[in-house]
């Protein structure tokens, strides 16, 4: 799959983002994903809730130098922000995080090239 390529499901843009991470974001970086999406039985909806586990949150965090935080929400062609994830954006704003919303892994590269995450670029 190219970098262009428009994944048809968030489970596959996820995936494509996470190799593409892998291979561009500059050590000592650290990032992760935040697995809060996907159909869950009410057992396991109820456990994570309870875990602490809270909707909105991003699908990827990246800890930055200097105790910065970026978060990056992954959304396919035509999704949209739920509430929750409209209010997560507008605290990370209030609290001066990166936050930011791909709908491909070009617009991940865009998103890491300007918070200085991208191996070689400062």
């Amino acid at each position: 799959m190219t970098r262009a390529a428009l994944p048809f499901s968030e489970h596959a843009l996820q995936t494509a983002v996470c190799q593409y991470m892998d291979l561009v974001v500059k050590p000592p970086l650290y990032w992760t994903a935040v697995s809060n999406g996907g159909k869950r039985d009410l057992r396991t909806a109820v456990k994570l809730k309870r875990e602490g586990l809270k909707a909105g949150t991003p699908d990827i965090v990246v800890l930055l130098p200097g105790g910065r935080v970026a978060w990056l929400e992954l959304k396919i062609k035509g999704g949209k922000l739920s509430p929750a994830q409209r209010g997560f954006r507008d605290i990370c704003s209030a609290l001066g995080h990166y936050w930011g919303v791909a709908k491909t892994v070009d617009d991940v590269a865009v998103f890491l090239a300007a918070i200085g995450a991208v191996r070689g670029n400062r």
